[in-house]
Protein backbone atom coordinates (compact mmCIF):
# COMPACT_ATOMS: atom_id res chain seq x y z
CA UNK A 1 0.00 0.00 0.00
CA UNK A 2 1.51 3.49 -0.79
CA UNK A 3 0.41 6.99 0.40
CA UNK A 4 0.76 10.51 -0.25
CA UNK A 5 1.12 12.91 2.26
CA UNK A 6 0.30 16.31 1.04
CA UNK A 7 1.20 19.29 3.81
CA UNK A 8 1.19 22.33 5.40
CA UNK A 9 3.06 21.80 8.01
CA UNK A 10 6.60 19.68 8.02
CA UNK A 11 7.04 18.16 11.35
CA UNK A 12 3.28 16.63 11.46
CA UNK A 13 3.55 15.47 7.68
CA UNK A 14 7.16 13.46 9.01
CA UNK A 15 5.70 12.20 12.01
CA UNK A 16 2.16 10.60 9.96
CA UNK A 17 5.27 9.47 7.53
CA UNK A 18 6.88 7.48 10.20
CA UNK A 19 3.82 6.01 11.60
CA UNK A 20 2.81 4.57 8.06
CA UNK A 21 6.41 3.22 8.21
CA UNK A 22 5.63 1.28 11.75
CA UNK A 23 2.10 0.09 9.87
CA UNK A 24 4.22 -0.91 6.81
CA UNK A 25 2.99 1.40 4.52
CA UNK A 26 4.82 3.43 2.37
CA UNK A 27 4.97 6.79 1.90
CA UNK A 28 5.48 9.98 -0.03
CA UNK A 29 5.75 13.66 0.74
CA UNK A 30 4.17 16.59 -1.12
CA UNK A 31 4.48 20.24 -0.06
CA UNK A 32 2.02 21.13 -3.17
CA UNK A 33 -0.51 19.35 -4.74
CA UNK A 34 0.23 17.61 -8.31
CA UNK A 35 -1.20 15.44 -10.85
CA UNK A 36 1.01 12.27 -9.25
CA UNK A 37 -1.57 12.20 -6.22
CA UNK A 38 -3.71 9.96 -8.44
CA UNK A 39 -1.13 6.79 -8.43
CA UNK A 40 -1.23 6.20 -4.88
CA UNK A 41 -4.09 4.40 -2.58
CA UNK A 42 -5.27 7.19 -0.26
CA UNK A 43 -3.67 10.51 0.75
CA UNK A 44 -3.23 11.80 4.09
CA UNK A 45 -4.11 15.93 4.02
CA UNK A 46 -2.11 17.49 6.78
CA UNK A 47 -3.42 20.75 7.03
CA UNK A 48 -6.65 23.12 6.83
CA UNK A 49 -9.93 22.59 4.63
CA UNK A 50 -7.59 24.62 2.28
CA UNK A 51 -4.85 22.01 1.76
CA UNK A 52 -7.76 19.20 0.95
CA UNK A 53 -9.75 21.47 -1.75
CA UNK A 54 -6.48 22.32 -3.33
CA UNK A 55 -6.05 18.17 -3.55
CA UNK A 56 -8.96 17.65 -5.09
CA UNK A 57 -7.85 20.27 -7.86
CA UNK A 58 -5.72 17.72 -9.08
CA UNK A 59 -7.58 14.70 -8.39
CA UNK A 60 -10.09 12.36 -10.79
CA UNK A 61 -9.47 9.38 -9.55
CA UNK A 62 -11.26 8.33 -6.29
CA UNK A 63 -8.25 8.55 -4.06
CA UNK A 64 -9.52 8.63 -0.53
CA UNK A 65 -8.41 11.39 1.99
CA UNK A 66 -7.60 11.58 5.45
CA UNK A 67 -7.34 14.98 6.96
CA UNK A 68 -5.46 15.48 10.00
CA UNK A 69 -6.25 19.32 11.01
CA UNK A 70 -2.95 21.80 11.58
CA UNK A 71 -5.69 24.75 11.21
CA UNK A 72 -8.35 26.68 12.88
CA UNK A 73 -11.70 25.24 11.54
CA UNK A 74 -11.41 21.36 10.28
CA UNK A 75 -14.66 21.01 8.60
CA UNK A 76 -13.50 18.56 6.26
CA UNK A 77 -10.62 16.64 8.02
CA UNK A 78 -11.08 13.80 10.17
CA UNK A 79 -8.52 14.42 13.62
CA UNK A 80 -5.70 16.68 14.98
CA UNK A 81 -2.25 16.45 15.32
CA UNK A 82 -2.60 15.28 18.51
CA UNK A 83 -4.88 12.08 17.48
CA UNK A 84 -4.41 11.28 14.42
CA UNK A 85 -2.07 7.97 15.36
CA UNK A 86 -5.36 6.13 16.77
CA UNK A 87 -8.10 7.48 14.11
CA UNK A 88 -5.51 6.97 11.16
CA UNK A 89 -4.70 3.38 12.03
CA UNK A 90 -8.71 2.58 12.21
CA UNK A 91 -9.62 4.11 9.05
CA UNK A 92 -6.48 2.07 7.35
CA UNK A 93 -7.56 -1.04 9.49
CA UNK A 94 -11.25 -0.67 7.87
CA UNK A 95 -10.76 1.52 5.06
CA UNK A 96 -14.59 2.27 4.85
CA UNK A 97 -14.66 5.21 2.48
CA UNK A 98 -17.65 7.93 1.38
CA UNK A 99 -18.11 9.62 -1.45
CA UNK A 100 -19.82 12.80 -2.25
CA UNK A 101 -20.40 14.71 -5.56
CA UNK A 102 -18.70 17.85 -6.79
CA UNK A 103 -20.10 20.45 -9.06
CA UNK A 104 -18.66 21.22 -12.70
CA UNK A 105 -18.43 24.31 -13.94
CA UNK A 106 -18.05 25.32 -17.82
CA UNK A 107 -16.57 28.76 -18.79
CA UNK A 108 -16.20 29.38 -21.88
CA UNK A 109 -13.73 27.06 -23.24
CA UNK A 110 -12.56 26.17 -19.39
CA UNK A 111 -13.64 23.17 -17.16
CA UNK A 112 -13.92 24.10 -13.35
CA UNK A 113 -14.45 21.24 -10.56
CA UNK A 114 -15.17 22.22 -6.89
CA UNK A 115 -16.19 20.48 -3.67
CA UNK A 116 -17.48 23.72 -1.88
CA UNK A 117 -18.29 26.12 -4.61
CA UNK A 118 -18.39 27.93 -7.99
CA UNK A 119 -18.64 31.64 -7.12
CA UNK A 120 -18.95 33.96 -9.94
CA UNK A 121 -18.10 37.67 -9.57
CA UNK A 122 -17.13 40.85 -10.79
CA UNK A 123 -14.44 41.47 -12.42
CA UNK A 124 -13.69 44.70 -11.02
CA UNK A 125 -13.34 44.49 -7.21
CA UNK A 126 -16.26 46.62 -5.62
CA UNK A 127 -19.02 46.89 -8.73
CA UNK A 128 -21.67 44.76 -9.23
CA UNK A 129 -22.67 42.19 -11.54
CA UNK A 130 -26.62 41.66 -13.06
CA UNK A 131 -26.54 37.87 -13.35
CA UNK A 132 -29.28 36.24 -15.23
CA UNK A 133 -30.04 33.02 -13.72
CA UNK A 134 -31.43 29.77 -15.53
CA UNK A 135 -32.11 26.31 -14.05
CA UNK A 136 -32.86 23.56 -16.94
CA UNK A 137 -32.77 26.31 -19.27
CA UNK A 138 -35.65 28.27 -17.57
CA UNK A 139 -35.14 31.92 -16.65
CA UNK A 140 -35.70 32.32 -13.02
CA UNK A 141 -34.23 35.61 -11.96
CA UNK A 142 -31.76 38.84 -12.98
CA UNK A 143 -30.32 39.98 -10.03
CA UNK A 144 -27.48 42.39 -9.51
CA UNK A 145 -25.49 41.67 -6.94
CA UNK A 146 -21.60 41.34 -6.04
CA UNK A 147 -21.99 37.86 -6.63
CA UNK A 148 -23.29 34.84 -7.31
CA UNK A 149 -22.97 31.47 -5.32
CA UNK A 150 -23.52 27.98 -6.36
CA UNK A 151 -22.50 25.35 -3.87
CA UNK A 152 -22.78 21.84 -3.19
CA UNK A 153 -24.11 20.41 0.32
CA UNK A 154 -20.71 19.90 1.84
CA UNK A 155 -19.96 23.36 0.62
CA UNK A 156 -23.32 25.17 2.35
CA UNK A 157 -21.04 25.08 5.36
CA UNK A 158 -18.93 27.50 3.84
CA UNK A 159 -19.06 30.51 1.52
CA UNK A 160 -22.88 30.52 1.16
CA UNK A 161 -23.13 30.01 4.98
CA UNK A 162 -21.41 33.10 5.82
CA UNK A 163 -23.68 35.23 3.01
CA UNK A 164 -26.71 33.96 4.81
CA UNK A 165 -27.60 30.28 2.51
CA UNK A 166 -29.08 26.84 4.79
CA UNK A 167 -27.19 24.98 6.22
CA UNK A 168 -27.51 21.19 3.86
CA UNK A 169 -27.06 17.73 5.81
CA UNK A 170 -24.07 16.30 4.35
CA UNK A 171 -25.77 13.37 3.09
CA UNK A 172 -28.77 15.28 1.30
CA UNK A 173 -27.33 15.73 -2.18
CA UNK A 174 -28.55 19.49 -3.07
CA UNK A 175 -27.27 22.58 -4.44
CA UNK A 176 -27.70 26.18 -3.01
CA UNK A 177 -28.04 29.50 -5.03
CA UNK A 178 -26.68 32.10 -2.69
CA UNK A 179 -26.06 36.23 -3.36
CA UNK A 180 -23.11 38.44 -2.61
CA UNK A 181 -24.58 41.78 -1.57
CA UNK A 182 -27.82 41.30 -3.74
CA UNK A 183 -29.45 44.76 -4.62
CA UNK A 184 -33.08 43.62 -3.70
CA UNK A 185 -34.77 43.62 -0.44
CA UNK A 186 -35.60 40.50 1.12
CA UNK A 187 -33.96 38.29 -2.06
CA UNK A 188 -33.11 34.60 -0.42
CA UNK A 189 -31.07 31.30 -1.81
CA UNK A 190 -32.43 29.07 -3.59
CA UNK A 191 -31.91 24.74 -2.55
CA UNK A 192 -32.42 23.34 -5.72
CA UNK A 193 -31.78 19.14 -6.54
CA UNK A 194 -28.48 18.34 -6.97
CA UNK A 195 -29.15 17.13 -10.76
CA UNK A 196 -30.38 20.34 -11.95
CA UNK A 197 -28.40 22.06 -14.53
CA UNK A 198 -27.56 26.17 -13.54
CA UNK A 199 -26.55 28.45 -16.47
CA UNK A 200 -25.71 31.89 -15.47
CA UNK A 201 -25.10 35.05 -18.16
CA UNK A 202 -22.90 37.88 -16.61
CA UNK A 203 -19.69 39.03 -17.29
CA UNK A 204 -17.74 37.67 -14.28
CA UNK A 205 -14.36 35.76 -12.75
CA UNK A 206 -15.48 31.94 -12.05
CA UNK A 207 -13.83 30.64 -9.09
CA UNK A 208 -13.85 26.84 -7.92
CA UNK A 209 -13.20 26.37 -4.47
CA UNK A 210 -10.99 29.70 -4.10
CA UNK A 211 -8.55 27.99 -6.22
CA UNK A 212 -8.84 28.15 -9.91
CA UNK A 213 -10.18 30.53 -11.99
CA UNK A 214 -11.08 31.74 -15.40
CA UNK A 215 -12.71 35.06 -16.87
CA UNK A 216 -15.96 34.27 -18.73
CA UNK A 217 -20.04 35.79 -20.16
CA UNK A 218 -21.34 33.03 -19.23
CA UNK A 219 -20.68 29.97 -16.82
CA UNK A 220 -22.82 26.82 -16.89
CA UNK A 221 -22.82 24.53 -13.28
CA UNK A 222 -24.02 20.89 -12.66
CA UNK A 223 -23.23 18.15 -10.92
CA UNK A 224 -19.67 16.29 -11.19
CA UNK A 225 -19.40 12.61 -12.66
CA UNK A 226 -15.86 13.03 -10.56
CA UNK A 227 -17.07 12.65 -6.85
CA UNK A 228 -14.61 13.56 -3.88
CA UNK A 229 -13.54 10.53 -1.55
CA UNK A 230 -13.02 10.73 1.64
CA UNK A 231 -12.30 7.93 4.53
CA UNK A 232 -15.47 7.90 6.68
CA UNK A 233 -16.06 9.91 9.88
CA UNK A 234 -17.47 8.44 12.84
CA UNK A 235 -19.64 11.33 13.87
CA UNK A 236 -20.30 13.32 10.16
CA UNK A 237 -22.81 15.83 12.02
CA UNK A 238 -19.90 17.27 14.35
CA UNK A 239 -19.34 19.71 11.10
CA UNK A 240 -22.79 20.76 11.86
CA UNK A 241 -22.20 21.57 15.13
CA UNK A 242 -18.85 22.75 14.84
CA UNK A 243 -20.30 25.65 12.05
CA UNK A 244 -23.20 26.78 14.35
CA UNK A 245 -20.61 27.19 17.31
CA UNK A 246 -18.31 29.25 14.72
CA UNK A 247 -21.38 31.32 13.84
Amino acid sequence: MKAAIVYKTRDVAESVRDFLKELNVDSKLYEKACEELGNFDFIVSVGGDGTILRILQYLRDEVPIFGINTGRVGILTHAKKEDFKEKLKKALETFEVEKFPRIECLAGNEELIALNEIVFASREVAKMIEAEIFVDGYHIDTLRCDSVIVASQIGSTGYSFSVGGPIIEPYLQAIVISAVAPFRIGWRPLVLKMDRKIKIVAEGLAIADGQKRVFAEEIEVFKSKYPATFFKKERIFETVKKVREIS
